[in-house]
Protein backbone atom coordinates (compact mmCIF):
# COMPACT_ATOMS: atom_id res chain seq x y z
CA UNK A 1 0.00 0.00 0.00
CA UNK A 2 1.40 3.07 -1.24
CA UNK A 3 -0.40 6.43 0.27
CA UNK A 4 -2.46 8.35 -2.94
CA UNK A 5 0.52 10.38 -4.80
CA UNK A 6 -0.30 13.98 -6.53
CA UNK A 7 1.29 17.14 -7.51
CA UNK A 8 0.60 20.18 -9.15
CA UNK A 9 2.41 23.53 -9.26
CA UNK A 10 1.89 26.73 -6.93
CA UNK A 11 2.52 28.76 -4.52
CA UNK A 12 3.17 27.74 -0.57
CA UNK A 13 -0.68 28.66 0.01
CA UNK A 14 -2.32 26.97 -3.32
CA UNK A 15 -5.09 25.31 -1.01
CA UNK A 16 -5.58 21.33 -1.75
CA UNK A 17 -8.02 19.32 -0.57
CA UNK A 18 -8.56 17.37 2.23
CA UNK A 19 -4.89 17.99 3.98
CA UNK A 20 -3.98 18.70 7.14
CA UNK A 21 -0.33 19.91 7.55
CA UNK A 22 2.30 21.70 5.26
CA UNK A 23 5.44 20.71 5.12
CA UNK A 24 8.08 23.18 3.57
CA UNK A 25 11.03 22.34 1.78
CA UNK A 26 13.80 24.80 1.35
CA UNK A 27 17.27 25.77 0.48
CA UNK A 28 17.46 29.14 2.94
CA UNK A 29 15.04 31.13 4.52
CA UNK A 30 15.44 33.90 2.16
CA UNK A 31 14.28 32.13 -0.68
CA UNK A 32 11.70 30.87 0.43
CA UNK A 33 10.30 34.37 2.13
CA UNK A 34 10.51 35.78 -1.34
CA UNK A 35 8.31 32.77 -2.66
CA UNK A 36 5.07 34.01 -0.40
CA UNK A 37 3.30 36.77 -2.04
CA UNK A 38 0.34 37.06 1.31
CA UNK A 39 2.31 39.37 3.46
CA UNK A 40 0.14 38.01 6.72
CA UNK A 41 2.30 35.06 6.05
CA UNK A 42 5.19 36.96 5.65
CA UNK A 43 4.73 38.47 8.70
CA UNK A 44 3.71 36.04 10.75
CA UNK A 45 7.04 33.72 9.70
CA UNK A 46 9.04 36.97 10.15
CA UNK A 47 7.80 37.01 13.62
CA UNK A 48 8.64 33.50 14.30
CA UNK A 49 12.16 34.82 13.64
CA UNK A 50 11.64 36.98 16.20
CA UNK A 51 10.98 34.31 18.98
CA UNK A 52 13.98 32.23 17.58
CA UNK A 53 16.43 33.45 15.17
CA UNK A 54 17.26 29.90 14.16
CA UNK A 55 13.65 28.51 13.87
CA UNK A 56 13.92 28.32 9.75
CA UNK A 57 17.75 26.58 10.44
CA UNK A 58 16.38 22.85 11.67
CA UNK A 59 13.49 20.63 11.43
CA UNK A 60 10.26 22.29 13.42
CA UNK A 61 6.57 22.82 13.36
CA UNK A 62 4.92 25.91 13.85
CA UNK A 63 1.35 26.95 13.63
CA UNK A 64 0.52 29.48 10.80
CA UNK A 65 -2.30 30.39 9.34
CA UNK A 66 -2.73 31.15 5.68
CA UNK A 67 -1.39 27.48 4.67
CA UNK A 68 -2.59 24.07 4.11
CA UNK A 69 -3.88 22.79 7.77
CA UNK A 70 -2.88 26.31 9.69
CA UNK A 71 0.57 24.54 10.64
CA UNK A 72 3.64 24.16 8.62
CA UNK A 73 7.03 21.46 9.66
CA UNK A 74 10.03 23.63 8.40
CA UNK A 75 11.99 21.16 6.27
CA UNK A 76 15.54 23.08 5.44
CA UNK A 77 18.09 21.47 3.59
CA UNK A 78 20.64 23.73 4.58
CA UNK A 79 23.65 24.91 2.15
CA UNK A 80 23.84 22.87 -1.06
CA UNK A 81 27.11 24.74 -2.07
CA UNK A 82 29.64 23.03 -0.96
CA UNK A 83 32.03 19.93 -1.86
CA UNK A 84 30.57 17.53 0.41
CA UNK A 85 26.87 18.43 -0.60
CA UNK A 86 24.63 15.77 -2.83
CA UNK A 87 21.20 15.19 -3.38
CA UNK A 88 21.14 12.97 0.23
CA UNK A 89 20.43 16.47 1.76
CA UNK A 90 17.16 16.68 0.43
CA UNK A 91 16.10 13.65 1.08
CA UNK A 92 16.99 14.05 4.22
CA UNK A 93 14.98 16.82 5.12
CA UNK A 94 12.08 15.87 3.24
CA UNK A 95 12.27 12.39 5.57
CA UNK A 96 12.58 14.09 8.50
CA UNK A 97 10.24 16.69 8.55
CA UNK A 98 7.46 14.24 6.82
CA UNK A 99 8.08 12.11 10.05
CA UNK A 100 7.54 14.87 12.06
CA UNK A 101 4.45 16.01 10.74
CA UNK A 102 3.54 12.24 11.07
CA UNK A 103 4.44 12.17 14.54
CA UNK A 104 2.41 15.31 15.05
CA UNK A 105 -0.93 13.44 13.57
CA UNK A 106 -0.84 14.62 10.30
CA UNK A 107 -2.24 12.15 7.89
CA UNK A 108 -2.75 14.50 4.62
CA UNK A 109 0.07 16.57 4.24
CA UNK A 110 1.17 18.99 1.48
CA UNK A 111 4.52 18.81 0.44
CA UNK A 112 5.89 22.55 -0.84
CA UNK A 113 8.69 22.35 -3.04
CA UNK A 114 10.45 25.77 -3.13
CA UNK A 115 12.87 26.62 -5.49
CA UNK A 116 15.83 25.33 -3.70
CA UNK A 117 19.43 27.14 -4.84
CA UNK A 118 22.36 23.94 -5.45
CA UNK A 119 25.84 24.86 -7.01
CA UNK A 120 25.89 23.06 -10.49
CA UNK A 121 29.82 23.30 -10.42
CA UNK A 122 30.38 19.95 -7.55
CA UNK A 123 31.16 17.42 -10.32
CA UNK A 124 30.76 14.79 -7.18
CA UNK A 125 27.05 15.92 -6.77
CA UNK A 126 24.21 16.08 -9.36
CA UNK A 127 20.69 17.66 -8.22
CA UNK A 128 18.58 17.26 -11.29
CA UNK A 129 16.48 15.02 -10.10
CA UNK A 130 16.04 16.54 -6.78
CA UNK A 131 12.12 16.79 -7.12
CA UNK A 132 12.08 12.85 -7.35
CA UNK A 133 13.97 12.59 -4.26
CA UNK A 134 12.21 14.81 -1.98
CA UNK A 135 9.19 13.25 -3.00
CA UNK A 136 10.71 9.27 -1.91
CA UNK A 137 12.30 10.84 0.91
CA UNK A 138 8.98 11.88 2.05
CA UNK A 139 7.24 8.31 1.18
CA UNK A 140 10.17 6.57 2.51
CA UNK A 141 8.89 8.56 6.08
CA UNK A 142 5.16 6.65 5.52
CA UNK A 143 6.14 3.08 5.04
CA UNK A 144 5.18 0.39 7.96
CA UNK A 145 7.41 -2.73 7.16
CA UNK A 146 5.37 -5.89 6.18
CA UNK A 147 5.72 -8.08 9.41
CA UNK A 148 4.21 -5.23 11.41
CA UNK A 149 1.56 -4.90 8.99
CA UNK A 150 1.02 -8.54 9.19
CA UNK A 151 0.89 -8.42 13.05
CA UNK A 152 -1.87 -5.40 12.88
CA UNK A 153 -4.09 -7.45 10.96
CA UNK A 154 -3.98 -10.35 13.40
CA UNK A 155 -4.76 -7.95 16.07
CA UNK A 156 -7.61 -6.77 14.12
CA UNK A 157 -5.69 -3.15 13.15
CA UNK A 158 -7.65 -0.64 10.93
CA UNK A 159 -5.86 -0.10 7.62
CA UNK A 160 -4.65 3.07 8.65
CA UNK A 161 -2.24 1.11 10.06
CA UNK A 162 -0.68 -0.02 6.93
CA UNK A 163 1.03 3.06 6.27
CA UNK A 164 1.48 6.19 8.31
CA UNK A 165 -0.23 8.27 5.63
CA UNK A 166 -3.70 8.63 3.55
CA UNK A 167 -2.21 10.59 0.71
CA UNK A 168 0.26 12.94 -0.07
CA UNK A 169 0.32 16.27 -1.77
CA UNK A 170 3.26 17.93 -3.74
CA UNK A 171 3.01 21.35 -4.87
CA UNK A 172 5.92 22.25 -6.89
CA UNK A 173 7.07 26.13 -6.64
CA UNK A 174 6.30 28.38 -9.81
CA UNK A 175 9.42 29.08 -10.02
CA UNK A 176 10.60 25.68 -10.74
CA UNK A 177 11.43 24.85 -14.39
CA UNK A 178 9.06 21.98 -14.96
CA UNK A 179 6.36 21.59 -16.77
CA UNK A 180 3.04 20.02 -16.10
CA UNK A 181 3.38 17.11 -18.19
CA UNK A 182 7.01 16.57 -16.40
CA UNK A 183 5.52 16.99 -13.29
CA UNK A 184 2.83 13.99 -14.25
CA UNK A 185 5.25 11.60 -15.82
CA UNK A 186 7.83 12.43 -12.13
CA UNK A 187 5.56 11.42 -10.04
CA UNK A 188 4.56 7.85 -11.68
CA UNK A 189 8.56 7.33 -11.96
CA UNK A 190 8.45 8.01 -8.10
CA UNK A 191 5.06 5.72 -7.55
CA UNK A 192 6.91 2.65 -9.53
CA UNK A 193 10.21 3.51 -7.71
CA UNK A 194 8.52 3.53 -4.20
CA UNK A 195 7.01 0.05 -5.20
CA UNK A 196 9.93 -1.31 -6.12
CA UNK A 197 11.51 -0.23 -2.97
CA UNK A 198 8.61 -1.21 -0.79
CA UNK A 199 8.83 -4.72 -1.91
CA UNK A 200 12.35 -4.56 -1.24
CA UNK A 201 11.65 -3.75 2.66
CA UNK A 202 9.32 -6.25 2.36
CA UNK A 203 10.89 -8.92 2.03
CA UNK A 204 14.07 -7.78 3.42
CA UNK A 205 12.67 -6.98 6.90
CA UNK A 206 11.30 -10.17 7.08
CA UNK A 207 13.21 -12.91 8.95
CA UNK A 208 14.73 -16.05 8.58
CA UNK A 209 11.36 -18.10 8.72
CA UNK A 210 9.23 -15.42 7.87
CA UNK A 211 11.13 -15.51 4.42
CA UNK A 212 12.96 -19.39 3.88
CA UNK A 213 13.80 -19.55 0.13
CA UNK A 214 10.18 -21.61 -0.64
CA UNK A 215 8.39 -18.70 1.28
CA UNK A 216 9.96 -16.26 -0.39
CA UNK A 217 9.18 -17.60 -4.08
CA UNK A 218 5.42 -17.28 -2.90
CA UNK A 219 5.87 -13.89 -2.17
CA UNK A 220 7.13 -13.50 -5.55
CA UNK A 221 4.35 -15.54 -7.16
CA UNK A 222 1.83 -13.84 -5.31
CA UNK A 223 3.32 -10.05 -6.00
CA UNK A 224 3.78 -10.78 -10.04
CA UNK A 225 1.07 -12.77 -10.47
CA UNK A 226 -1.44 -9.87 -12.27
CA UNK A 227 1.53 -7.52 -13.03
CA UNK A 228 1.47 -6.44 -16.75
CA UNK A 229 4.78 -7.36 -18.91
CA UNK A 230 6.26 -9.78 -16.12
CA UNK A 231 6.50 -13.44 -16.23
CA UNK A 232 7.64 -15.67 -13.61
CA UNK A 233 9.53 -18.97 -13.43
CA UNK A 234 10.02 -20.72 -10.25
CA UNK A 235 12.74 -24.19 -10.09
CA UNK A 236 12.49 -26.40 -6.93
CA UNK A 237 13.00 -29.71 -7.95
CA UNK A 238 16.56 -30.59 -6.43
CA UNK A 239 17.87 -32.65 -8.88
CA UNK A 240 17.96 -30.22 -11.78
CA UNK A 241 19.21 -27.70 -9.05
CA UNK A 242 21.73 -30.46 -8.82
CA UNK A 243 22.09 -30.97 -12.39
CA UNK A 244 22.02 -26.80 -13.73
CA UNK A 245 23.50 -25.15 -10.77
CA UNK A 246 25.54 -27.63 -8.95
CA UNK A 247 27.63 -24.63 -6.56
CA UNK A 248 24.13 -23.60 -5.47
CA UNK A 249 22.69 -26.92 -4.91
CA UNK A 250 26.03 -27.93 -2.91
CA UNK A 251 26.19 -24.12 -1.16
CA UNK A 252 22.64 -25.45 0.45
CA UNK A 253 23.18 -29.18 0.87
CA UNK A 254 23.36 -28.88 4.60
CA UNK A 255 19.59 -27.30 4.47
CA UNK A 256 17.45 -30.02 2.80
CA UNK A 257 17.41 -31.82 5.81
CA UNK A 258 14.10 -29.67 6.17
CA UNK A 259 12.23 -29.09 2.86
CA UNK A 260 11.08 -25.91 3.31
CA UNK A 261 14.26 -24.66 3.66
CA UNK A 262 15.48 -26.35 0.13
CA UNK A 263 17.14 -23.95 -2.49
CA UNK A 264 15.25 -22.64 -5.31
CA UNK A 265 15.45 -20.19 -8.40
CA UNK A 266 12.74 -17.69 -9.22
CA UNK A 267 13.34 -15.91 -12.59
CA UNK A 268 11.24 -13.04 -13.73
CA UNK A 269 11.05 -11.83 -17.04
CA UNK A 270 9.48 -8.05 -17.88
CA UNK A 271 9.11 -7.42 -21.92
CA UNK A 272 8.95 -4.01 -23.00
CA UNK A 273 5.20 -2.91 -24.18
CA UNK A 274 6.85 -1.54 -26.93
CA UNK A 275 9.72 -3.88 -28.57
CA UNK A 276 10.78 -0.89 -30.93
CA UNK A 277 12.01 1.11 -28.03
CA UNK A 278 13.99 -1.08 -26.37
CA UNK A 279 17.94 -0.05 -26.25
CA UNK A 280 18.81 -2.96 -24.33
CA UNK A 281 18.42 -5.80 -21.72
CA UNK A 282 19.02 -6.02 -18.80
CA UNK A 283 19.86 -8.94 -16.53
CA UNK A 284 20.35 -9.35 -13.26
CA UNK A 285 21.66 -12.27 -10.73
CA UNK A 286 20.31 -11.59 -7.36
CA UNK A 287 21.96 -13.08 -3.99
CA UNK A 288 19.17 -14.64 -2.12
CA UNK A 289 20.34 -15.74 1.16
CA UNK A 290 17.72 -15.78 3.46
CA UNK A 291 20.21 -16.91 6.24
CA UNK A 292 24.01 -17.81 6.34
CA UNK A 293 25.16 -19.24 9.34
CA UNK A 294 28.67 -19.43 7.43
CA UNK A 295 27.98 -23.20 6.90
CA UNK A 296 30.77 -25.72 8.28
CA UNK A 297 32.87 -22.52 8.76
CA UNK A 298 30.33 -21.08 11.51
CA UNK A 299 30.12 -17.19 11.73
CA UNK A 300 31.17 -16.65 15.54
CA UNK A 301 29.38 -14.68 18.12
CA UNK A 302 27.89 -11.30 16.86
CA UNK A 303 28.70 -12.48 13.10
CA UNK A 304 24.82 -14.51 13.45
CA UNK A 305 23.10 -11.39 13.88
CA UNK A 306 21.48 -9.77 10.92
CA UNK A 307 22.08 -12.77 8.70
CA UNK A 308 18.41 -12.52 7.71
CA UNK A 309 19.13 -9.93 5.50
CA UNK A 310 21.98 -11.50 3.31
CA UNK A 311 18.77 -11.82 0.66
CA UNK A 312 19.08 -7.83 0.31
CA UNK A 313 20.78 -9.22 -3.39
CA UNK A 314 17.86 -10.70 -4.87
CA UNK A 315 15.38 -8.24 -3.08
CA UNK A 316 16.82 -5.35 -4.66
CA UNK A 317 16.70 -7.31 -7.89
CA UNK A 318 12.99 -7.69 -7.48
CA UNK A 319 11.89 -4.61 -6.72
CA UNK A 320 13.00 -3.12 -9.48
CA UNK A 321 11.63 -5.44 -12.09
CA UNK A 322 8.20 -4.55 -10.39
CA UNK A 323 9.47 -0.67 -10.76
CA UNK A 324 9.98 -1.15 -14.60
CA UNK A 325 6.94 -2.93 -14.67
CA UNK A 326 5.08 -0.18 -12.80
CA UNK A 327 6.38 2.26 -15.02
CA UNK A 328 5.46 -0.01 -18.26
CA UNK A 329 9.17 1.20 -19.29
CA UNK A 330 9.85 0.90 -23.59
CA UNK A 331 13.35 1.29 -22.93
CA UNK A 332 14.73 -2.31 -21.97
CA UNK A 333 13.57 -6.06 -21.92
CA UNK A 334 14.65 -7.11 -18.14
CA UNK A 335 15.67 -11.13 -17.42
CA UNK A 336 16.79 -11.23 -13.21
CA UNK A 337 17.30 -14.42 -11.57
CA UNK A 338 17.03 -14.43 -8.10
CA UNK A 339 18.76 -17.37 -6.49
CA UNK A 340 17.57 -18.35 -2.81
CA UNK A 341 19.36 -20.56 -0.15
CA UNK A 342 19.48 -21.00 3.25
CA UNK A 343 23.44 -21.74 4.12
CA UNK A 344 22.48 -23.89 6.88
CA UNK A 345 24.92 -26.33 9.04
CA UNK A 346 24.68 -30.57 9.19
CA UNK A 347 25.43 -33.39 8.56
CA UNK A 348 25.89 -33.19 4.90
CA UNK A 349 27.34 -29.45 5.30
CA UNK A 350 29.89 -28.49 2.29
CA UNK A 351 33.38 -28.58 3.61
CA UNK A 352 36.25 -27.03 2.84
CA UNK A 353 38.86 -28.97 0.04
CA UNK A 354 36.02 -30.27 -1.96
CA UNK A 355 36.32 -29.91 -5.59
CA UNK A 356 33.09 -28.84 -7.26
CA UNK A 357 32.63 -28.44 -10.97
CA UNK A 358 30.72 -25.40 -11.76
CA UNK A 359 27.90 -25.08 -14.68
CA UNK A 360 30.72 -24.03 -17.11
CA UNK A 361 32.93 -26.92 -16.30
CA UNK A 362 35.49 -24.71 -14.22
CA UNK A 363 37.03 -26.83 -10.96
CA UNK A 364 36.34 -24.79 -8.14
CA UNK A 365 37.88 -25.80 -4.88
CA UNK A 366 35.84 -24.78 -2.07
CA UNK A 367 38.20 -23.35 0.80
CA UNK A 368 35.71 -20.97 3.25
CA UNK A 369 31.88 -22.49 3.20
CA UNK A 370 30.95 -18.61 4.50
CA UNK A 371 32.18 -17.34 1.22
CA UNK A 372 28.35 -18.94 -0.89
CA UNK A 373 27.08 -16.10 -2.28
CA UNK A 374 29.72 -16.43 -5.04
CA UNK A 375 28.40 -19.89 -4.84
CA UNK A 376 24.70 -18.64 -5.41
CA UNK A 377 25.14 -16.37 -8.09
CA UNK A 378 28.12 -18.12 -10.58
CA UNK A 379 25.81 -20.91 -12.15
CA UNK A 380 22.89 -18.85 -12.78
CA UNK A 381 25.58 -15.85 -14.21
CA UNK A 382 26.92 -18.89 -16.60
CA UNK A 383 23.01 -19.43 -17.48
CA UNK A 384 22.65 -15.91 -18.91
CA UNK A 385 26.15 -15.71 -20.82
CA UNK A 386 24.62 -18.93 -22.77
CA UNK A 387 20.76 -16.72 -23.30
CA UNK A 388 23.01 -13.68 -24.38
CA UNK A 389 25.53 -16.31 -26.85
CA UNK A 390 22.68 -17.99 -27.92
CA UNK A 391 20.38 -14.98 -29.29
CA UNK A 392 23.26 -13.44 -30.82
CA UNK A 393 23.83 -16.75 -32.86
CA UNK A 394 19.89 -16.27 -33.93
CA UNK A 395 20.18 -12.57 -34.91
CA UNK A 396 19.29 -10.67 -31.69
CA UNK A 397 22.17 -8.21 -31.19
CA UNK A 398 20.33 -6.33 -28.79
CA UNK A 399 22.72 -4.59 -26.51
CA UNK A 400 23.01 -6.76 -22.82
CA UNK A 401 24.67 -5.88 -19.15
CA UNK A 402 24.42 -8.35 -16.81
CA UNK A 403 24.71 -7.54 -13.25
CA UNK A 404 25.14 -9.65 -9.78
CA UNK A 405 23.85 -7.92 -7.02
CA UNK A 406 24.70 -8.85 -3.54
CA UNK A 407 25.45 -8.13 0.01
CA UNK A 408 28.77 -10.25 -0.24
CA UNK A 409 31.22 -8.81 1.91
CA UNK A 410 31.99 -7.12 5.10
CA UNK A 411 34.87 -5.45 3.42
CA UNK A 412 33.06 -3.33 0.97
CA UNK A 413 32.16 -1.60 4.24
CA UNK A 414 35.48 -1.14 5.57
CA UNK A 415 36.61 0.64 2.13
CA UNK A 416 33.67 2.23 1.07
CA UNK A 417 31.38 3.12 4.35
CA UNK A 418 28.17 3.15 3.45
CA UNK A 419 28.14 2.83 -0.21
CA UNK A 420 28.25 0.48 -2.60
CA UNK A 421 30.56 -0.70 -5.33
CA UNK A 422 30.26 -1.50 -8.82
CA UNK A 423 33.18 -3.95 -9.65
CA UNK A 424 33.20 -4.07 -13.86
CA UNK A 425 35.26 -6.50 -16.31
CA UNK A 426 36.55 -4.89 -19.40
CA UNK A 427 33.73 -4.49 -21.67
CA UNK A 428 31.74 -2.82 -19.24
CA UNK A 429 34.44 -0.18 -18.03
CA UNK A 430 35.57 0.29 -21.78
CA UNK A 431 31.55 1.14 -22.54
CA UNK A 432 31.83 3.07 -19.19
CA UNK A 433 28.70 1.44 -18.20
CA UNK A 434 30.50 1.45 -14.10
CA UNK A 435 30.33 5.46 -14.15
CA UNK A 436 27.28 5.48 -15.81
CA UNK A 437 25.39 3.60 -12.91
CA UNK A 438 27.27 5.72 -10.91
CA UNK A 439 26.49 8.82 -12.51
CA UNK A 440 22.70 7.65 -11.83
CA UNK A 441 22.95 6.73 -8.73
CA UNK A 442 24.59 10.18 -8.00
CA UNK A 443 21.45 11.73 -8.91
CA UNK A 444 18.88 9.37 -6.60
CA UNK A 445 21.32 9.96 -3.76
CA UNK A 446 22.21 5.89 -4.58
CA UNK A 447 25.82 6.47 -4.46
CA UNK A 448 28.34 4.20 -6.01
CA UNK A 449 32.43 3.94 -5.84
CA UNK A 450 34.12 2.35 -8.80
CA UNK A 451 36.46 -0.35 -8.37
CA UNK A 452 38.24 -1.78 -11.07
CA UNK A 453 39.66 -5.68 -11.56
CA UNK A 454 43.53 -5.78 -11.44
CA UNK A 455 45.57 -9.07 -11.82
CA UNK A 456 46.15 -8.96 -8.04
CA UNK A 457 42.19 -10.42 -8.18
CA UNK A 458 43.33 -12.76 -10.50
CA UNK A 459 46.74 -13.97 -9.46
CA UNK A 460 44.59 -14.71 -5.92
CA UNK A 461 42.41 -17.40 -7.07
CA UNK A 462 44.81 -18.69 -9.30
CA UNK A 463 45.43 -22.28 -8.75
CA UNK A 464 48.81 -23.26 -7.54
CA UNK A 465 47.80 -27.54 -8.17
CA UNK A 466 46.21 -29.87 -10.62
CA UNK A 467 43.48 -30.47 -8.56
CA UNK A 468 41.24 -27.23 -9.45
CA UNK A 469 40.95 -24.20 -12.04
CA UNK A 470 40.91 -21.81 -9.13
CA UNK A 471 39.84 -21.61 -5.88
CA UNK A 472 36.74 -19.82 -4.53
CA UNK A 473 38.24 -17.76 -1.67
CA UNK A 474 40.70 -17.42 0.23
CA UNK A 475 41.35 -18.20 4.33
CA UNK A 476 41.22 -15.41 5.96
CA UNK A 477 37.85 -12.68 6.18
CA UNK A 478 37.12 -10.63 3.37
CA UNK A 479 37.15 -7.51 5.86
CA UNK A 480 40.96 -8.20 6.68
CA UNK A 481 41.58 -9.54 2.71
CA UNK A 482 43.12 -6.45 0.42
CA UNK A 483 40.43 -6.06 -2.45
CA UNK A 484 38.58 -7.94 -0.39
CA UNK A 485 35.47 -7.12 -2.32
CA UNK A 486 37.26 -6.87 -5.59
CA UNK A 487 38.23 -10.58 -5.99
CA UNK A 488 35.14 -12.13 -5.98
CA UNK A 489 33.97 -11.06 -9.26
CA UNK A 490 37.01 -12.73 -10.40
CA UNK A 491 36.12 -15.63 -9.28
CA UNK A 492 32.41 -15.28 -11.26
CA UNK A 493 33.45 -14.10 -13.83
CA UNK A 494 35.91 -17.28 -14.17
CA UNK A 495 33.73 -20.08 -12.53
CA UNK A 496 31.19 -18.84 -15.16
CA UNK A 497 32.73 -18.81 -18.10
CA UNK A 498 32.85 -14.67 -18.52
CA UNK A 499 36.25 -14.37 -18.88
CA UNK A 500 36.13 -15.76 -22.28
CA UNK A 501 33.62 -12.79 -23.27
CA UNK A 502 35.99 -10.35 -22.22
CA UNK A 503 38.04 -7.36 -24.05
CA UNK A 504 40.42 -9.81 -25.24
CA UNK A 505 37.16 -11.49 -27.09
CA UNK A 506 36.33 -10.40 -30.49
CA UNK A 507 34.08 -7.20 -30.25
CA UNK A 508 31.06 -9.26 -31.60
CA UNK A 509 31.78 -11.96 -28.41
CA UNK A 510 32.10 -9.46 -25.57
CA UNK A 511 29.65 -9.10 -22.98
CA UNK A 512 29.50 -6.32 -20.23
CA UNK A 513 29.64 -7.21 -17.03
CA UNK A 514 29.05 -5.52 -13.22
CA UNK A 515 29.34 -6.70 -9.73
CA UNK A 516 27.47 -4.94 -7.39
CA UNK A 517 28.35 -5.33 -3.65
CA UNK A 518 25.82 -3.35 -2.48
CA UNK A 519 26.92 -4.69 1.86
CA UNK A 520 26.81 -0.67 2.32
CA UNK A 521 24.05 1.30 0.94
CA UNK A 522 21.36 -1.96 1.10
CA UNK A 523 21.37 -0.71 4.79
CA UNK A 524 22.02 2.04 6.72
CA UNK A 525 24.66 1.74 8.89
CA UNK A 526 24.44 2.11 12.58
CA UNK A 527 21.14 0.80 14.22
CA UNK A 528 18.66 2.08 16.74
CA UNK A 529 19.48 -0.25 20.42
CA UNK A 530 19.63 -3.94 19.18
CA UNK A 531 17.64 -2.72 16.16
CA UNK A 532 18.89 -3.76 13.02
CA UNK A 533 19.85 -1.06 10.69
CA UNK A 534 17.34 0.00 8.21
CA UNK A 535 16.86 -1.28 5.28
CA UNK A 536 16.92 1.42 2.32
CA UNK A 537 15.89 -0.43 -1.19
CA UNK A 538 19.22 1.17 -2.50
CA UNK A 539 19.88 0.74 -5.42
CA UNK A 540 16.60 -0.06 -7.22
CA UNK A 541 16.05 4.11 -7.87
CA UNK A 542 19.73 4.07 -9.63
CA UNK A 543 18.85 1.06 -11.79
CA UNK A 544 15.98 3.20 -12.72
CA UNK A 545 17.86 5.91 -13.49
CA UNK A 546 20.41 4.35 -15.61
CA UNK A 547 18.17 2.23 -17.35
CA UNK A 548 14.50 3.05 -18.05
CA UNK A 549 14.51 6.83 -17.80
Amino acid sequence: MIPAVSAIKGSITTSVERTDCTVALYSCEKALLQEISQMDVVECMESLTAIDVGIFKSTNIVALRGVNGDRMVLAPTGSLNEQIDDVRKVRDAAFQAVSKAISAGSRSPVLYLSNIEYSTENIDADFSSWIEVAILGALEASYVTLVAREWYKKQGKDETHNDKLDKLSIIVSEKNAISDDQLSELVKRVVAIEMGKRLSKDMGYGDAERFTPYRAAEHLEKVFKNVPGVSHKLTKDVNVIKEQYPLLYHSARASLQAEHTGPCLVELNYKSPDQSQVKEHVYLVGKGVTFDTGGINVKSGEGMRGMSRDKLGACTVAGFVLAAASMQSTKANITAILSWERNSVGPDSLLPDEVLVSRAGVRVTVVNTDAEGRMVMTDPLAEVKERIVDARKKGDNTPAVVYTVATLTGHVIIAYGGYGATVANGPARNNRLDKHLSEAGMKYGENFENSVLRRDDYSLIASCSEVEDIYQSNTRPSSVTPRGHVYPAAIMIRASGLDKHDSSAKPEDRISYMHLDIAGNAEELGSSGLALPKITGAPIAAFVGAHLV
